[in-house]
């Protein structure tokens, strides 16, 4: 299963496997759609024309703070029940509070079971700690991974493409026998400079 994947891995040297969350494991625009309609929902009088602009921006740059909010009040404003540095101090609350309402695809699961199985396998995640935890409970990925690692509880240092999280890394570990799962410029460099091997996917579905 996993040499169809990718060929150019030598599969019989594979003990690990890691992955990122958003954009890896599941559609990170289906945890966007939620969190900007309850933003646009909670924080201002008309919401429809506000939400779907927020959702634009965010495919344009690919993030979500903290320009967008600022962009959004300016745009706004006339509609908004909150000062501008009030409404970015609640949006920013909410979306680092939300618990959102995901699955993850068949596909996915399948080969979560079959890494699970055959490997030992961990998760890298940035972003806020407690976001980042919400996402992981809302997908039950508890009973996949041997190992989990919130960069965010740490610091941005931690965050890739920067190794510092290795050293957190709670098991025997060599990255020559690793297989690093990711969908970000980020994760590539991540794994380049650890010497894990690679494979850009965005929703397990390989990039190239």
């Amino acid at each position: 299963m996993m040499n169809a994947f990718f060929k150019s891995i030598d599969w019989n040297n594979i003990k690990y496997i890691g992955f990122d969350l958003d954009g890896t494991l599941y559609d990170e625009i289906e945890f966007i759609k939620q969190v900007y309609k309850s933003i646009s929902e909670n924080l201002f009088t008309y919401n429809e024309e506000i939400y779907f602009f927020m959702l634009k921006r965010w495919v344009e740059k690919g993030s979500s703070y903290p320009y967008i909010f600022k962009e959004t009040f300016e745009k706004y404003k006339k509609y908004s029940l909150f000062s501008e540095n009030e409404f970015i101090s609640k949006a920013l609350y909410i979306y680092r509070n939300f618990y959102p309402d995901l699955v993850l695809n068949y596909r996915t699961e399948i080969i979560l079971n079959y890494c699970r199985k055959n490997y030992k396998i961990f998760l890298i995640s940035d972003g806020n700690y407690n976001l980042q935890k919400n996402k992981f409970k809302a997908l039950n990925l508890d009973k996949y991974f041997d190992s989990v690692y919130f960069t965010g509880k740490y610091g941005s240092e931690f965050y890739k493409p920067n190794t510092k999280i290795l050293e957190k890394i709670d098991f025997d570990f060599n990255p020559k026998e690793t297989v690093f799962f990711g969908d970000r410029v980020q994760d590539k460099e991540f794994a380049m400079k650890s010497g894990m091997n690679f494979i850009q996917v965005y929703n397990m579905i390989k990039v190239r």
